[in-house]
């Protein structure tokens, strides 16, 4: 079978663990099988990517900190995938879809907050005959929400936990007037709908724009975000009601220990569907 020639576009903490599981072909001791090659690793910060090299064992042939030369490196893979930013989704998967390439997209917000971005993604993607991959990320419970979908849901709620150190620096809470230092007590931040949360929350809450994409949409979609200073986990509760019946998801998810706002189970996640693709037999819907 034919190596999957890979591109990653971030190197911070869900681009290393993907970087790591295709250059050593396993995770935690298990084997993966995935067949991938991972040919070059593109980041803002050059710091990252000599990091992340010093990890693996075989080196990419190309690594780059902008997007200049994008078009000519695209001949070299098969499959991009972004775990930069929603910005890095238009600049980067866009291109790749163009020429022809399966892409992984971590930042799915993008596909919510940025208008226009999800219908050109899809038209591409239909056009040049390239897949597009999307995780389930930190939750689970999206193959329940997909298959009650096409019998009809009325409605889809979604409440994250974290401790408030996973909020430190967000533009929205500083700009409430809300201090997380010292909170003695859990503290609402934002209800509302997911588009709306996804644009105030962008790095804590991309699981909001997996909901909507697979259910009803970001505006019927509600979101509650909490800091919680009892919270020792990144924790999401989902509640979906349709004429299945009801779905109940409680996720509680150790945070990556090089970034607390993103959660480990989001990286396990990418792996996994890397695992999906390579892999002849699919379980789930």
């Amino acid at each position: 079978m034919t190596r999957i020639s890979v591109g990653i576009v971030g190197c911070g903490a869900i681009g290393m663990e993907i970087c790591m599981a295709i250059d050593r072909d396993k995770f935690a001791d298990r084997a993966l099988d995935l067949n991938m090659e991972l040919k070059w690793l593109i980041d803002a910060h050059p710091e990252r990517i000599d990091q992340l090299c010093e990890l693996l064992r075989r080196k990419p042939a190309l690594t780059r900190t902008d997007s200049s030369d994008l078009a000519a490196i695209l001949d070299a893979v098969d499959l991009v995938i972004e775990c930069a930013s929603q910005d890095a989704v238009r600049e980067y998967l866009l291109p790749a879809l163009g020429a022809g390439k399966d892409v992984m997209i971590m930042s799915v917000g993008a596909l919510i907050c940025d208008p226009g971005l999800y219908e050109e993604i899809e038209r591409l993607a239909k056009e040049r005959g390239g897949k597009v991959y999307i995780p389930s990320g930190a939750i689970a419970g999206l193959d329940g929400l997909k298959s009650g979908a096409i019998g009809g849901i009325q409605s889809v709620h979604l409440t994250t936990r974290k401790p408030p150190r996973g909020f430190a620096g967000n533009e929205y809470v500083q700009a409430a007037g809300i201090k997380l230092d010292g909170l003695q007590e859990e503290r609402t931040l934002f209800i509302g709908p997911a588009r709306a949360a996804l644009a105030h929350f962008p790095e804590n809450v991309n699981v909001a724009a997996s909901l909507s994409l697979a259910g009803i949409g970001p505006e019927a979609t509600k979101v509650q975000i909490v800091a919680d200073p009892g919270a020792k986990e990144n924790q999401h509760e989902i509640e979906v009601r349709g004429e299945f019946g009801q779905l109940l998801v409680r996720v509680r998810n150790f945070p990556s220990k090089s970034n607390p706002r993103t959660s480990y189970l989001a990286a396990l996640s990418a792996i996994a569907t890397l695992k999906r693709i390579s892999y002849p037999i699919k379980v789930g819907t």
